[in-house]
């Protein structure tokens, strides 16, 4: 009964947050436009604090400040590096294939909007609700049901498959599969949330004009 608990609560957290991007994401294609990214922002935002705080004391631990070891930081110095190393050989294998990628930055610079809300949007909530939401809340819920391991893949498929975007499925599987080995290894979030806000500060400021 408790696992079934577990598995509804995660359910909705992840129905929730998929039908907010799929209706946002046709609203998009309709009429794209920056105020689309404030609203699915705040939508996203306040669906993953409801849920964490509906499960505040079962996630306190991944808040907590630890201090790591120099094998500890070590290893996620290598993460980041072959997470970025990697992601952006995927990328650039796309772009050689001649295949269209989507801008993320483009209406916002089209709508003249300052290079803060970029950043903000498009780095700084997604790293942190979306960290919040699959390495806190999914994770530890599947962790109570299934093997680490097992939760540890679950949620970094539903990762991919939130971006409803088969081109970047193997990059967002990548993804999480690395944000949910630093959350395991550090039993912290923050590490996720710093590497997953710096590799969209990376893809703003690609997209940036010289």
């Amino acid at each position: 009964m408790e696992h079934w608990g577990e598995l509804k609560r995660l359910g909705w957290v992840f129905g929730l947050l998929l039908a907010t991007s799929f209706v946002f994401g046709i609203a998009w294609r309709s009429a794209p436009s920056p105020w689309l990214d404030v609203a699915v922002s705040a939508i996203d935002a306040a669906i993953v604090l409801v849920a964490v705080g509906l499960r505040y004391r079962k996630l306190l631990f991944l808040f907590q400040l630890r201090p790591y070891g120099l094998r500890d930081s070590a290893a996620f110095v290598a993460i980041a590096f072959a997470f970025v190393g990697l992601a952006s050989a995927y990328f650039w294998a796309i772009e050689r294939l001649g295949v269209p990628m989507a801008s993320a930055t483009a209406t916002f610079t089209r709508a003249g909007w300052p290079l803060w809300t970029m950043f903000l949007l498009i780095c700084v909530m997604p790293a942190v609700f979306e960290e919040l939401a699959f390495r806190g809340v999914i994770q530890s819920s599947l962790e109570r049901v299934l093997n680490a391991r097992d939760a540890w893949l679950i949620q970094a498929a539903l990762f991919s498959v939130l971006h409803l975007s088969p081109l970047m499925f193997p990059s967002h599987f990548l993804m999480g599969l690395c944000f949910g080995y630093m959350r395991r290894r550090s039993r912290s979030v923050y590490p996720g949330m710093l590497l997953h806000a710096c590799w969209n500060a990376l893809v703003v400021l690609k997209e940036l004009p010289a």
